[in-house]
């Protein structure tokens, strides 16, 4: 009787250690196996359009909705600004807004607008002492946007220094 009750808290035991041995602990005494890092894909070319200092060229307005602008740079260097001016033409009555836009030769591009230009209308740009990329758009009344200007503004100062 008495190993009855000796081999049944050995049999206990070897059932506890056998247990304990077979399963996933979770302080394992392997060695966890290193990682590589993944590559990081990078594509060949810009996600994002980069701006442009080349001019492109202007739309034809149908002679109905013509229309004129005037752009201007300021030639003092301590405030380079870029005026535009609406003059007007034959869609006067026509339009329903003026954008203007500049590409600075620094980067930096701004962007204003005029809702129901009349004649004499002004958007006024920060521009540099570089050159800079002028863009203006008119739309008229049926929606349609034509891009009527579209240069190359370079700064000419007032005293030129050789």
């Amino acid at each position: 009787m008495k190993t009855s009750y000796l081999s049944l808290p050995i049999i206990a035991c070897l059932l506890l250690i056998s247990a304990g041995c077979t399963g996933n602990a979770p302080f394992s005494s392997q060695t966890p196996v290193p990682t590589t890092p993944q590559a990081t894909f990078t594509p060949a070319f810009p996600l994002t359009p980069a701006v442009s200092l080349v001019p492109e060229p202007t739309d034809v307005m149908p002679p109905t909705y013509a229309v004129t602008v005037q752009v201007v740079k300021n030639t003092i260097a301590t405030d380079p600004s870029i005026t535009v001016t609406y003059e007007g033409g034959q869609g006067l009555a026509f339009t329903q807004s003026m954008t203007a836009e500049v590409i600075r030769s620094d980067g930096k591009v701004e962007q204003q607008a005029v809702e129901s230009p009349q004649m004499g209308s002004e958007i006024l740009l920060s521009g540099t002492t570089g050159t800079d990329r002028v863009i203006v758009y008119v739309t008229i009344a049926n929606g349609v946007t034509y891009r009527v200007f579209d240069k190359d503004m370079p700064f000419q100062p007032i005293n030129p220094q050789y």
